[in-house]
């Protein structure tokens, strides 16, 4: 509890430095992408937009602790759910902003291949790194796939834990653990440090979906659907796709 004060208290300094500008808090794992747009927006004379990332487990309970927050961008259902049920967020504001995919990867020198999470249990495999699956929704997506598979009793004692997706890939990039499951969009981030082994079966885990609403108490409602409307837009979903996202199922259907 007190770490969760220390980090509210901080953000909120930050936003009173930095007063009229929208405080966007977001999943780590669409970092780069989301200060992309961002940029194409301040160009586009509409303002800037000031960033908060983080786990979306750690975001949620900032938001639920009263930090100055605008829009949430989560990448994982669940967190979002929690808020929309404590009235948190705006429901009527709720849209799916992107979708991804699951990877195992290693490093970019290692001879390690698999065709599947079965493929796991192997000597070489030693180390595993997921998120934190209570906190980082990579993390959950990767537990609940491992535990379809029937691997997580299996592997338990392989798994290494971390705070969000880009300490995971840190990890593998490093060569601290032999292999990492990540999204897509985040192993395309590190280029040639980290190889592709696998795409996960979907069928493994529950769609993965990234959900955008405006917190409740924003003072600033009104440029936060002004930004979630830029990213749900061609050219801020072109963004997305050029750092590996893809489009929300719902815009599929």
């Amino acid at each position: 509890m007190i770490r969760w004060i220390a980090v509210v208290t901080l953000l909120s300094v930050a936003a009173i430095s930095r007063a009229g500008t929208l405080t966007v808090a977001a999943a780590v794992s669409m970092k780069d992408a989301l200060v992309q747009v961002a940029s194409d927006r301040k160009a586009a004379g509409k303002g800037e937009v000031e960033f908060v990332f983080g786990s979306s487990g750690q975001l949620e309970q900032q938001i639920l602790h009263g930090a100055p927050v605008d829009l949430f961008i989560s990448a994982g259902v669940k967190q979002m759910d929690r808020l929309q049920e404590k009235g948190a967020i705006d429901a009527a504001t709720r849209r799916d902003v992107a979708s991804n995919r699951l990877v195992l990867i290693a490093p970019g020198e290692s001879n390690i291949n698999a065709g599947s999470l079965a493929d796991l249990d192997d000597s070489q495999v030693r180390r595993i790194a997921i998120g934190e699956p209570k906190t980082v929704p990579a993390g959950a997506y990767a537990f609940e796939a491992l535990s379809n598979a029937g691997l997580s009793s299996l592997l338990a004692d392989r798994i290494i834990t971390a705070a969000n997706v880009r300490q995971v890939l840190g990890y593998v990039e490093r060569g601290e653990v032999n292999v990492g499951i990540v999204y897509a969009s985040d192993a395309k981030l590190s280029g040639d440090k980290v190889k592709i082994v696998c795409e996960i079966d979907p069928a493994l885990h529950a769609p993965i979906a990234f959900p955008a609403a405006v917190v409740a108490r924003s003072p600033r409602a009104e440029e936060a659907r002004a930004f979630l409307h830029d990213l749900l837009a061609e050219p801020g979903q072109a963004r997305l796709a050029e750092f590996g996202f893809a489009v929300p199922a719902e815009s599929r259907k």
